[in-house]
């Protein structure tokens, strides 16, 4: 499957498991990054009314290099910037899931949770640089983020999705931050 709208920089090394980068990591942030549930529940667990979902594409992806389509979404909550993320949807799931087209701002866990034939891969992880970032993401990056990323499979197609956790997701997930941003 094809990289994500990333900036080009093929140093994005994946791997399996934070394993040994564990440690490095916020242990809230690790708690997110390695949820199997839906992101957007989480979020919504924790922002109430805060939460939204801010479509920044929907378009074929580079045409003439790859004939998929491209979403490309950044989760809020309140005025944080939690969660931007991409997914690509090949040309043959497009065509066989017209639905993915009209998604606007449901969330696409939320609109595959209930289909039988969704099923999800085993997650990668990887560290991005900003460098590495879509230049339109909305808020300034100053250090390195973490990732991840998963095909769900839907019938005989899959789509490739690519989370990126920003720095609003910190935030935006603890109880001192819900009652500020409701104050």
């Amino acid at each position: 499957m094809p990289v994500p709208n990333l900036q080009p920089d093929n140093a994005i090394h994946w791997f399996s498991e934070p394993g040994d980068h564990g440690s490095l990591i916020d242990p809230l942030l690790l708690e997110c990054l390695t949820d199997t549930g839906l992101l957007t529940a989480r979020l919504r667990r924790q922002c109430g009314d805060n939460f939204r979902l801010q479509v920044i594409e929907e378009s074929l992806a580079r045409p003439g290099i790859h004939q998929n389509e491209l979403r490309r979404i950044v989760l809020w909550c309140g005025n944080r910037a939690s969660i931007y993320a991409e997914t690509i949807i090949p040309r043959n799931a497009a065509e066989k899931l017209p639905w993915l087209r009209e998604l606007g701002s449901v969330p696409l866990g939320e609109a595959l949770q209930y289909r039988p034939d969704v099923s999800r891969g085993k997650f990668e992880y990887a560290r991005i640089k900003p460098a590495q970032l879509p230049a339109d993401l909305p808020a300034p990056i100053d250090g390195d983020l973490w990732a991840r990323r998963s095909e769900f499979h839907v019938g005989d197609t899959s789509l490739l999705v690519t989370e990126i956790f920003l720095p609003g997701v910190l935030d935006c997930t603890t109880p001192d931050a819900q009652a500020a941003e409701k104050n």
